[in-house]
């Protein structure tokens, strides 16, 4: 019989597939400048899906971010357009995903397991600051796919706030200190982005910057205690 941590982790994959499925369908349809965007979104929760099946370590973070990320989209669009049927819902099932990936019993099949842990070297704290970190990331991709996306697609600035923040999360999942400096980068170039021609997107890219900021922020003491050490 399957316990209760098989079917949250099942139902928390249901919603985030029927997301993959809804932007792959709507992306089809959509006009080239809003299709490229829709398709990132969809590869974002498809990510998720296999994060979660697979039992990646990360993956219960990365899913809470993106789960957070749905909340907030819902609940700024609410505050626009009212409360339509439609934003309930998705402001709902986002929220789910994160509740039911919460909890020690979930993270024992994930970022609860010894094996990866062993391998990065990482006590109880340096955990818990990955997860904060991963998780804010997790939900800072989809702001910052939004901004470079849907205003001017193409546009080869916009490509470096991109390119340092999937760099950064790579570093970030492979435990390197460089991927923390690439995802200050990042947000150091979507604010310097904004600074110069903010777009009509901005708003995302404000919100990227500063989830991408505060994905380094779990590291910041540490770090400097370790270079503050290097030059006494």
């Amino acid at each position: 019989m399957p316990t209760l941590s098989f079917v949250r982790r099942a139902a928390a994959v249901a919603v985030l597939a029927f997301y993959v499925w809804f932007f792959g369908t709507y992306a089809s349809y959509a006009p080239p400048v809003l299709a490229n965007a829709l398709w990132a979104i969809a590869a974002l929760y498809a990510v998720g899906v296999l994060g979660l099946v697979l039992g990646w370590f990360w993956g219960r973070w990365y899913a809470r971010g993106l789960g957070y990320w749905g909340l907030v989209v819902g609940i700024l669009m609410m505050w626009q357009l009212g409360l339509e049927n439609f934003l309930l819902v998705w402001a709902g099932s986002n929220a789910l995903v994160s509740l039911l990936l919460a909890g020690e019993s979930m993270a024992i099949a994930f970022d609860g397991r010894e094996d990866w842990r062993r391998r990065f070297h990482l006590d109880d704290n340096g955990v818990e600051r990955l997860g904060k970190s991963v998780t804010r990331a997790g939900m800072s991709l989809p702001w910052l796919l939004l901004y470079v996306l849907l205003p001017r697609p193409g546009e080869a600035a916009l490509l470096i706030p991109l390119a340092l923040a999937g760099a950064g999360v790579f570093g970030l999942l492979r435990a390197r200190t460089w991927g923390l400096f690439a995802l200050g980068g990042a947000s150091a170039a979507t604010t310097a982005q904004l600074a110069v021609a903010p777009g009509p997107m901005w708003q995302s890219g404000v919100l990227a910057a500063l989830l991408l900021a505060a994905a380094v922020v779990p590291f910041a003491r540490p770090i400097f205690m370790r270079l503050r050490g290097h030059r006494t």
